[in-house]
């Protein structure tokens, strides 16, 4: 399966005036929470061979865990997926002392992915354009363009070339 994405136009002031780009942007295509807890453990004991009831009760204690280390002030790393750590906030006092206990605040919780996870993902990962088409005015988009989305939601193969993985949709393989 491949990432869908859309196309959006980002626009920048420049010496020259105002100049328009596009670019990829994810298109959530995935029931809202994503794969559950559950999901994960049965995934994750069938391939350890590990019962999912252990399995779900790692992993939901582990953002318990997470948490009371943070709360000490630590960070957390796990290996091959990455660092969690909190920033902290108050408001602007004139004078060093009045920043006091009760006014400081969590401001964010930061993950920082590791290194080898992103480099897997970039490895791995296959997009697959969802059809200009359907979001932009026909006269926007090139001839060909149009077409070739055609024959992909008719599921033929324009000019020799792949269809996609996807009905209607591009893919980058």
């Amino acid at each position: 399966m491949s990432m869908v994405y859309l196309v959006r136009k980002k626009l920048f002031r420049t010496a020259e005036g105002m100049k328009q780009l596009y670019y990829a942007v994810q298109r959530t295509l995935q029931q809202r929470g994503g794969v559950t807890t559950e999901i994960l453990a049965q995934r994750m004991a069938f391939r350890k061979g590990m019962s999912e009831g252990d399995v779900e009760g790692v992993l939901v204690d582990l953002p318990k865990f997470i948490e009371e280390v943070l709360k000490n002030g630590e960070s957390v790393n796990i290996r091959g997926l990455g660092s969690f750590h909190v920033a902290v906030t108050s408001d602007g006092f004139e004078h060093p002392d009045d920043v006091m206990p009760g006014k400081v605040r969590l401001s964010r919780i930061y993950f920082r992915p590791d290194k080898s996870l992103v480099a897997r993902l970039n490895a791995g990962m296959d997009f697959c354009r969802y059809p200009l088409s359907n979001y932009f005015p026909h006269e926007m988009l090139r001839p060909e363009t149009l077409e070739r989305e055609r024959a992909a939601k008719r599921g033929e193969e324009p000019d020799g070339e792949s269809a996609g993985q996807e009905v209607g949709m591009e893919s980058s393989k």
